[in-house]
């Protein structure tokens, strides 16, 4: 392939990805049941927002704290951005198992589309509206405070709560992908997320401490932790969709014999799905291992890559930031 192709076949690529994002946002934004809670909760929650900020600020101003008051907004403006994308799990939890129950699946997996576009056009589709609703609760929020209280956001701290709020949606949408990708049923994949929602919950109390310690460089971390544990979600689950599997399987069963029979037939052979040997101990350090490592070779790259940067970002750190000498005198003091 020729250098011009290049650019035109990613651009083709893209294409198909596109015209899929299209179409289901096309069947998604011209359903009214889905849009108009969604826009009603999106505007009318920062109203309630607004207000609460109103009254937690001239509550605590009665005891002479308003610092208190200063953090609950910052904090208040994530909760904004965070409650729309929690639409997002209902949209993606539709993609593909929704639309199997409903019998549409056949015609759109019979497209000349891969695996993959279908994968990320129903990606895009279900972050698109998601985020959309979350930027524009954030900007009605911020236009209540600036009408009502007089207060406009630090550049920096916006841009951390839209990072962490984009992110946190991707993260979101893309573990619900492949959750509706696997699951058999709609009510399968909505117990499944509450392994998604839960976890993200739980991270936003730690975002909410964070901002009431006005620890504010930490969030940059926690944007950063979540970009990998989004290409981690993605990269998943673009390697286990496929189309034939998803028609194929009707119900999900747990079989230990089945588990342990495709172990040993991976340990069988160096390569996964050849023609199984017999098991020797010997075979598994010379051929399985060196096999199994030569298919992670870019998975070990990577995460060798992280830990040095880790490493050496500890390093600069600590030589930056040292514990005070009588913090370390009473430490020494507690352990002995």
């Amino acid at each position: 392939m020729t250098t011009a192709a290049i650019p035109r076949a990613v651009g083709s690529w893209w294409s198909g990805v596109w015209m899929l994002t299209r179409r289901e946002l096309r069947d998604t934004l011209r359903d009214w049941r889905m849009v108009t809670p969604i826009l009603l909760l999106t505007l009318v929650f920062p109203v309630i927002m607004t207000a609460t900020a109103s009254v937690a600020q001239n509550f605590v101003n009665r005891f002479n704290t308003p610092l208190i008051g200063e953090r609950i907004i910052p904090f208040l403006l994530m909760i904004v951005g965070f409650f729309p994308i929690s639409f997002s799990l209902v949209i993606a939890l539709e993609a593909f198992v929704g639309e199997r129950e409903r019998k549409s699946l056949e015609p759109l997996l019979a497209t000349p589309l891969t695996n993959a576009q279908l994968y990320m056009g129903k990606t895009l589709a279900s972050v698109i509206p998601s985020l959309g609703a979350a930027y524009l609760g954030i900007g009605f929020y911020l236009l209540g405070l600036l009408i009502f209280r007089g207060w406009t956001p630090p550049l920096i701290l916006l841009a951390q709560v839209v990072a962490l709020t984009t992110i946190e949606g991707i993260v979101m949408v893309a573990g619900a992908v492949v959750v509706s990708s696997r699951a058999t049923s709609v009510r399968a994949a909505n117990l499944l997320a509450s392994f998604i929602i839960i976890p993200m919950a739980l991270l936003v109390q730690g975002e909410s401490v964070i901002m009431f310690l006005a620890i504010y460089d930490a969030l940059w971390g926690i944007v950063l932790a979540l970009i990998v544990v989004a290409l981690i979600l993605i990269r998943m689950g673009l390697s286990l969709f496929n189309r034939e599997e998803l028609l194929g399987r009707e119900i999900d069963q747990l079989s230990v014999r089945g588990t342990l029979r495709k172990a040993r037939q991976y340990w069988s052979s160096a390569t996964p799905f050849d023609a199984p040997r017999p098991f020797a101990l010997r075979d598994v350090y010379r051929q399985q291992v060196p096999a199994a490592l030569r298919r992670q070779r870019g998975a070990l790259i990577a995460v060798l890559g992280a830990v040095v940067a880790a490493i050496a970002a500890a390093w600069i750190f600590a030589g930056r930031l040292r514990l005070p000498a009588d913090l370390l005198a009473a430490l020494r003091t507690g352990l002995s």
